[in-house]
């Protein structure tokens, strides 16, 4: 017992090689860690996306604004220009003035060109450059013109040009005012799109960490809850995939068979204690038919000579029924303390009932305590091992009989269950009751509310744990002070497939 303990420990120990396992371990393998690294990974990813998207956004705002504020400055310039010219054209005041605010935005041009080639592109520099280069030609040819006449006649192109450059430029400057203005409110509007897709990651993350862990969690819980029920069906395949919980369901599927194992155990060790109450009532049984039958043959011995031929023949008679009655007790008692696997078979559960009535037909007498059986005709088969359910049955009665005082009644009623497919067996007693509080822990080992001389606590445990085993249930009603009532329902069977099934 100590050597499965350990084993069960050890980490080392290969559970999918067992054969409950090998359904667990054939599927492909994806760890829950990788999971919930892919889904913090999927965090990093869209943080970072979103965090090099704004650095990129500002950067581009930063150079937008700069060559606004260049622009801004070139404009006042242009405009002042403008305004000399116009100026010189209407009172012929000097040029220079002009020239030296077109001198000043040329030098703008020239000392930002590269953050304004960046934003402009080369050919639409170019283009500016070129306007205010006619611009500026035209501004000397003014000066240089000798006559009013040769004036007029550079004007249409000087304000030719001086408008183009200006309309050039003021059309640019708005269209960067407009994408400023935009790429402003795209970089308010990004952060209620990253909070709205990190809600949307956070949902996907929780109902994939539901379920994965939560779920499964629950799972496991369902499976101890069925193990202490005394179910201990392996633990298959629920997902496609495995990961960290297929071992811990590996190692429950060990444990399960171990458990099975010592569940075994228990059982025989109970069934070993039953029998020895059992054998107290055979060896009165056994009694009767043997003093009957050494009297019977010390008085053929006696008077062998004396007595008639149709005389023997009836003490021999008498003698090998008394031997036949003897022999039918052993046989009972052998086939209830028979050991091996579960023996699945089609029953007629009227007879195992009377039959474990029979085994216990001494105790109750004993006891003083009155037994009725009634059993619905025409019950329908049902399938599972004679000798457990025996055992079931036996230890009921038992139970009934440990707490019944003399001319206490034990009523035990076998028939059809309403629920369809199923059979109803109830041992009703009129003792003294079960207390509430404790009705909860009637079926939990080693609990026993006799005294430790006379109970383990493993009989309506196994009970359970056999009945559930074979597909049906077992309850108890008690009311304290008017007794106890075990209810059993099995599921029946008109088809021997259904035995292969189990």
């Amino acid at each position: 017992m100590d050597q499965h303990i350990t084993d069960i420990k050890d980490p080392d120990i290969d559970y999918g090689s067992e054969p409950e396992n090998i359904p667990l371990h054939q599927r492909p393998s994806i760890s829950i860690r990788a999971k919930i690294a892919i889904s913090f990974s999927l965090f990093f990813i869209l943080s970072f996306t979103v965090t090099v998207w704004s650095y990129w956004i500002l950067t581009k705002l930063e150079h937008k604004i700069e060559f606004l504020e260049i622009a801004d400055n070139y404009m006042v310039e242009i405009q002042q220009a403008r305004r000399f010219e116009k100026n010189y054209l209407l009172y012929r005041t000097d040029l220079d003035d002009a020239l030296g605010h077109l001198k000043t935005a040329d030098k703008i041009l020239k000392n930002n060109s590269e953050k304004i080639e960046k934003i402009l592109g080369p050919n639409h520099f170019n283009t500016m450059v070129s306007y205010m280069s006619k611009y500026h030609d035209q501004l000397i040819l003014l000066g240089a013109a000798e006559n009013d006449a040769a004036k007029e006649a550079i004007v249409p192109s000087l304000r030719q040009f001086g408008s183009q450059m200006v309309s050039f430029a003021t059309e640019f400057v708005e269209k960067e005012r407009i994408s400023v203005t935009r790429m402003f409110l795209l970089a308010k509007r990004v952060p209620l799109y990253f909070m709205s897709a990190i809600f949307v990651l956070m949902v996907f993350v929780l109902v994939f960490l539901t379920r994965q862990l939560l779920l499964t969690l629950n799972r496991f819980m369902e499976y101890t809850k069925r193990i202490g029920e005394g179910d201990f069906s392996p633990i298959t395949p629920a997902r496609k995939y495995r990961d960290e919980f297929t071992k811990l369901a590996e190692a429950f599927n060990h444990m399960i068979k171990e458990l099975d194992h010592k569940h075994n155990v228990l059982l025989e060790s109970h069934k070993l204690r039953a029998i020895g109450t059992l054998v107290a009532g055979v060896a009165h049984e056994l009694n009767n038919p043997l003093n009957n039958t050494l009297l019977t043959a010390s008085m053929l011995t006696e008077d062998y000579e004396a007595l008639s031929d149709e005389e023997k023949r009836e003490m021999i008679d008498d003698v090998i029924n008394e031997t036949e009655r003897a022999q039918r007790v052993v046989k009972n008692l052998l086939d209830f303390a028979r050991e091996g696997e579960t023996e699945m078979a089609l029953l007629k559960i009227d007879k195992i009932v009377e039959d474990s009535t029979r085994l216990v037909v001494n105790q109750v007498r004993f006891a003083k305590v009155d037994l009725t059986l009634d059993c619905e005709p025409n019950l329908p088969l049902i399938a599972g091992d004679e000798q457990k359910l025996k055992q079931v049955f036996v230890n009921l009665i038992l139970n009934a009989v440990d707490v019944l005082p003399p001319r206490g009644k034990i009523r035990i009623n076998v028939k059809k269950d309403k629920v369809p497919g199923y059979v109803l067996i109830t041992v009703e007693d009129n003792g003294p009751g079960i207390d509430e509080h404790i009705q909860g822990r009637i079926f939990e080992p080693f609990f026993t509310t006799k005294r430790r001389a006379k109970g383990t606590g493993l009989g309506l445990s196994v009970s359970r744990g056999i009945i559930k085993k074979l597909g049906g249930y077992i309850k108890l009603k008690s009311v304290p002070g008017k007794g106890t009532v075990f209810i059993v329902s099995l599921p029946a069977t008109d088809s021997p497939s259904e035995i292969m099934s189990k």
